[in-house]
């Protein structure tokens, strides 16, 4: 990263869309499914960040007639950014906390700008050609790999969601065959309409629902002697956050996430 200053406004997405306190959860569900979106900063009439909502939120939701508002579930934001703070040092704050997309606002007013992601980071120094000094996806990738089992409950899914705080795992064929079928992300039991499943899963209609009905198949993959930069094409062009790693023979091996890439860029 020697030679590369970059400032927050720089990678704000200015286009980001934001949603109202008072606005139904329902709505920034249907909102977020069909945008794909994995966060929302929450506004004010005059346009003041007051919080965020997260998928996960959304999908505690047990009734598409739901009267609960975004006010109810949503957060204050770990991280908050203006815009003529270092980007680098944003970047890594934001990695160290787990999160991926960051507000950004007025230096006095708290006035909503823009979004600070991950993804932008990585578009941006992907387009001006800069090369990580760590070049192949086996010198960054986690090899420690969560996974789950395509005849696994959507219950037992969410649960190892929110034990290990992560929004996606890949799917194999079994515990003794780890060959990839396919990935599970929030984004698809958003599509599916999943909700409240850590209650459905105690009886409800929803108990025998699997993996294998909402995964995404096949998953794209790639092999450790890949580049990183393969990788980083592949996210921005997909719109995906953590792409699985395989041998020659399609056996789990690590996974890369965005975390992963810009830890790669910052080195």
């Amino acid at each position: 990263m020697c030679g590369v200053s970059l400032r927050v406004k720089q990678l704000t997405n200015t286009l980001y869309l934001t949603i109202s306190p008072d606005s139904l959860l329902t709505h920034a569900r249907a909102v977020m499914r069909d945008l794909g979106l994995r966060m929302l900063p929450v506004v004010s009439s005059d346009n003041r960040l007051v919080g965020i909502i997260r998928r996960e939120e959304v999908l505690i939701l047990s009734s598409t007639k739901s009267n609960a508002k975004v006010k109810d579930v949503m957060d204050v934001p770990q991280l908050v950014f203006k815009p003529n703070e270092d980007a680098i040092r944003a970047i890594k704050a934001m990695i160290e906390l787990d999160e991926w997309y960051v507000p950004v606002v007025e230096e006095l007013r708290n006035r909503f700008i823009g979004i600070l992601s991950l993804d932008s980071f990585i578009k941006n120094l992907t387009t001006k050609g800069v090369v990580p000094k760590k070049t192949s996806i086996k010198e960054v990738m986690s090899t420690n790999v969560k996974y789950v089992l395509a005849n696994d409950f959507i219950s037992k899914l969410w649960r190892k969601m929110v034990e290990h705080r992560f929004s996606g795992f890949p799917v194999v064929r079994s515990r003794k065959d780890l060959t990839v079928v396919g990935i599970i992300t929030q984004y698809d039991l958003l599509k599916k309409g999943y909700t409240r499943i850590e209650l459905e899963a105690e009886g409800g209609p929803r108990r025998g629902a699997r993996v294998k009905e909402a995964m995404t198949t096949p998953a794209i993959t790639l092999k450790p002697y890949d580049k990183v930069s393969k990788a980083s094409l592949i996210m921005i062009k997909k719109d995906i956050g953590r792409i699985p790693i395989v041998d020659d023979k399609g056996w789990l091996v690590g996974i890369i996430d965005r975390s992963d890439i810009c830890k790669a860029y910052l080195e």
